[in-house]
Protein backbone atom coordinates (compact mmCIF):
# COMPACT_ATOMS: atom_id res chain seq x y z
CA UNK A 1 0.00 0.00 0.00
CA UNK A 2 2.82 2.41 0.82
CA UNK A 3 4.12 2.19 -2.74
CA UNK A 4 1.03 4.17 -3.75
CA UNK A 5 2.38 7.06 -1.65
CA UNK A 6 5.74 7.35 -3.40
CA UNK A 7 6.60 10.81 -4.73
CA UNK A 8 3.80 12.47 -2.77
CA UNK A 9 4.90 15.86 -1.48
CA UNK A 10 4.01 18.06 1.46
CA UNK A 11 5.04 21.61 2.30
CA UNK A 12 6.35 22.19 5.80
CA UNK A 13 4.30 24.69 7.81
CA UNK A 14 6.00 28.05 8.37
CA UNK A 15 5.95 27.49 12.12
CA UNK A 16 7.97 24.29 11.72
CA UNK A 17 10.43 26.01 9.37
CA UNK A 18 10.90 28.75 12.01
CA UNK A 19 11.37 26.06 14.67
CA UNK A 20 14.10 24.40 12.57
CA UNK A 21 15.79 27.78 12.13
CA UNK A 22 15.77 28.44 15.88
CA UNK A 23 17.05 24.92 16.51
CA UNK A 24 19.88 25.52 14.04
CA UNK A 25 20.86 28.80 15.72
CA UNK A 26 20.58 27.31 19.21
CA UNK A 27 23.08 24.51 18.57
CA UNK A 28 26.69 25.36 17.97
CA UNK A 29 27.70 22.67 15.52
CA UNK A 30 29.55 22.20 12.28
CA UNK A 31 28.60 20.29 9.15
CA UNK A 32 29.93 17.04 10.62
CA UNK A 33 27.16 16.85 13.22
CA UNK A 34 24.29 14.56 12.26
CA UNK A 35 21.23 16.60 11.27
CA UNK A 36 23.17 19.76 10.34
CA UNK A 37 22.83 19.33 6.57
CA UNK A 38 19.27 17.98 6.78
CA UNK A 39 18.21 21.05 8.77
CA UNK A 40 19.73 23.41 6.20
CA UNK A 41 18.29 21.48 3.25
CA UNK A 42 14.78 21.39 4.70
CA UNK A 43 14.80 25.12 5.45
CA UNK A 44 16.07 25.91 1.93
CA UNK A 45 13.53 23.61 0.21
CA UNK A 46 10.60 23.17 2.61
CA UNK A 47 8.78 20.64 0.42
CA UNK A 48 9.32 17.03 1.51
CA UNK A 49 8.56 13.86 -0.40
CA UNK A 50 7.14 10.69 1.11
CA UNK A 51 10.58 9.09 0.89
CA UNK A 52 12.18 11.96 2.85
CA UNK A 53 9.47 11.80 5.51
CA UNK A 54 10.05 8.07 5.90
CA UNK A 55 13.79 8.63 6.34
CA UNK A 56 13.18 11.32 8.97
CA UNK A 57 10.68 9.09 10.81
CA UNK A 58 13.14 6.20 10.69
CA UNK A 59 15.87 8.43 12.13
CA UNK A 60 13.67 9.41 15.07
CA UNK A 61 12.47 5.83 15.60
CA UNK A 62 16.03 4.51 15.76
CA UNK A 63 17.52 7.42 17.77
CA UNK A 64 18.67 6.25 21.18
CA UNK A 65 20.46 9.36 22.40
CA UNK A 66 19.47 12.18 24.70
CA UNK A 67 16.86 14.70 23.59
CA UNK A 68 19.23 17.53 24.54
CA UNK A 69 21.94 16.32 22.14
CA UNK A 70 22.74 18.36 19.01
CA UNK A 71 21.59 15.74 16.44
CA UNK A 72 18.14 15.47 18.01
CA UNK A 73 17.73 19.23 18.19
CA UNK A 74 19.02 19.80 14.64
CA UNK A 75 16.55 17.24 13.26
CA UNK A 76 13.69 19.25 14.78
CA UNK A 77 13.16 17.42 18.04
CA UNK A 78 9.81 16.14 19.24
CA UNK A 79 7.94 18.71 17.19
CA UNK A 80 9.35 17.45 13.86
CA UNK A 81 8.89 13.83 14.95
CA UNK A 82 5.20 14.37 15.76
CA UNK A 83 4.59 16.29 12.53
CA UNK A 84 6.20 13.55 10.38
CA UNK A 85 4.18 10.84 12.14
CA UNK A 86 0.98 12.86 11.70
CA UNK A 87 1.50 13.44 7.97
CA UNK A 88 2.45 9.82 7.25
CA UNK A 89 -0.50 8.47 9.28
CA UNK A 90 -2.88 10.84 7.50
CA UNK A 91 -1.65 9.80 4.05
CA UNK A 92 -1.89 6.10 4.88
CA UNK A 93 -5.37 6.37 6.40
CA UNK A 94 -6.61 8.43 3.45
CA UNK A 95 -5.35 5.83 0.99
CA UNK A 96 -6.83 2.97 3.02
CA UNK A 97 -10.24 4.63 3.42
CA UNK A 98 -10.39 5.35 -0.33
CA UNK A 99 -9.78 1.69 -1.11
CA UNK A 100 -12.32 0.61 1.53
CA UNK A 101 -14.98 2.92 0.08
CA UNK A 102 -14.42 1.42 -3.37
CA UNK A 103 -14.89 -2.06 -1.95
CA UNK A 104 -18.01 -1.02 -0.01
CA UNK A 105 -19.60 0.18 -3.25
CA UNK A 106 -19.15 -3.24 -4.84
CA UNK A 107 -15.76 -3.11 -6.49
CA UNK A 108 -13.35 -6.02 -6.12
CA UNK A 109 -10.78 -6.11 -3.33
CA UNK A 110 -8.71 -2.94 -3.76
CA UNK A 111 -5.95 -4.08 -1.42
CA UNK A 112 -4.83 -6.91 -3.73
CA UNK A 113 -3.29 -6.13 -7.10
CA UNK A 114 -3.68 -8.36 -10.16
CA UNK A 115 -0.71 -10.67 -10.29
CA UNK A 116 0.55 -13.95 -11.66
CA UNK A 117 1.08 -17.16 -9.76
CA UNK A 118 2.79 -20.11 -11.38
CA UNK A 119 2.53 -18.28 -14.71
CA UNK A 120 -1.27 -18.04 -14.47
CA UNK A 121 -2.97 -14.66 -14.11
CA UNK A 122 -4.71 -14.12 -10.78
CA UNK A 123 -7.30 -11.46 -10.11
CA UNK A 124 -8.22 -10.00 -6.72
CA UNK A 125 -11.66 -11.61 -6.68
CA UNK A 126 -10.44 -14.99 -7.86
CA UNK A 127 -10.58 -17.71 -5.25
CA UNK A 128 -7.30 -19.48 -4.64
CA UNK A 129 -7.79 -23.20 -5.02
CA UNK A 130 -5.85 -25.77 -3.06
CA UNK A 131 -4.92 -29.31 -3.91
CA UNK A 132 -6.39 -30.93 -7.00
CA UNK A 133 -8.99 -28.23 -7.62
CA UNK A 134 -6.44 -25.75 -8.98
CA UNK A 135 -5.79 -27.89 -12.09
CA UNK A 136 -7.86 -28.54 -15.17
CA UNK A 137 -11.17 -30.30 -14.44
CA UNK A 138 -10.45 -33.22 -16.79
CA UNK A 139 -7.06 -33.85 -15.17
CA UNK A 140 -8.59 -33.65 -11.72
CA UNK A 141 -11.32 -36.16 -12.60
CA UNK A 142 -8.78 -38.61 -14.03
CA UNK A 143 -6.62 -38.33 -10.92
CA UNK A 144 -9.66 -38.98 -8.73
CA UNK A 145 -10.53 -42.08 -10.80
CA UNK A 146 -6.94 -43.38 -10.52
CA UNK A 147 -6.93 -42.81 -6.76
CA UNK A 148 -10.25 -44.66 -6.44
CA UNK A 149 -8.90 -47.61 -8.44
CA UNK A 150 -5.79 -47.76 -6.27
CA UNK A 151 -7.95 -47.77 -3.11
CA UNK A 152 -10.15 -50.53 -4.55
CA UNK A 153 -7.11 -52.67 -5.40
CA UNK A 154 -5.55 -52.26 -1.98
Amino acid sequence: MNKDLYDRKVKLPDTLINHLGKSFEMVEADSNVEGYNRNKDIRNEPVLTYQQLKRIKNWFDSYNGNKEDAPFILNGGDRMNKWCNHVLDHWRKTLESGKQIKMDTGMENQFIKNHEKDGLPQTPGQKHEKGLNKYDVAVTENIKKINKLIKDIL
